[in-house]
Parts: structure tokens; sequence; C-alpha cells
């Protein structure tokens, strides 16, 4: 082997692995599911006690006001006022803002 193949394997290597990390990274989202959720219960938390939560651990592809968006779709128990309510939520993936919020 010569110093020309060397060469052009190493930045063959370099350049195949910054292409798939800068695809890597740009697929994954920035919050997990998990973090959404603790999230939306903290803030949720600070009016009523939650008492039960659940949200689906990939997102999905949301199209709202001329916008695309990768969103988890969850909800929550929480009391308020003696009263159980029950909410769903749409959150984004990348930012954590609440997109959708609704008593169920």
């Amino acid at each position: 082997m010569n110093k020309k193949s060397f060469l052009a394997g190493i930045m063959c290597g370099i350049a195949f692995g910054f292409l798939s990390s800068k695809a890597m990274t740009e697929n994954r989202s920035k919050f997990t599911s998990e973090e959404i959720l603790h999230l939306i219960k903290n803030t949720a938390g600070a009016n009523g006690k939650v008492t039960g939560s659940w949200i689906m651990t990939k997102p999905e592809t949301l199209n709202q006001n001329s916008f695309t968006y990768q969103a988890y779709r969850g909800g929550i128990t929480k009391i308020e006022d003696n009263n159980e309510k029950h909410f769903e939520f749409l959150a984004d993936a990348n930012t954590g803002e609440i997109l959708e919020w609704s008593i169920v």
C-alpha cells in the first residue's frame, strides 16, 4: 500500500464519519420523551397535584400554522380544587414548548 491510497482512505473515513455524525444529530430530538414529561409534570404540578401521566416514546410529525414540528403526545391527571382532571398535550420535541393543551 502506498502513501496516496492510505491518505485517500483516511480522508474518506473522516468525511464519512463527519457526514454520518451530522445526519444522526439532525434526526435526534433535543429532548427525550421522559425529559418532556418531567417538564410538563413540574409545570402542571405548580397549581395541583399530578396523580398520573403518560407519553408516547417516539415523536410524531405535526403540521400546525404552516410549520412542521416533531412532537410528543402525552397526558397527565391531576387534582385541582378537589376534582380530578385529565389533560392531553403535544410538546415540541426540540424546544419542549407545549403546542397543544386540552382537557379531556
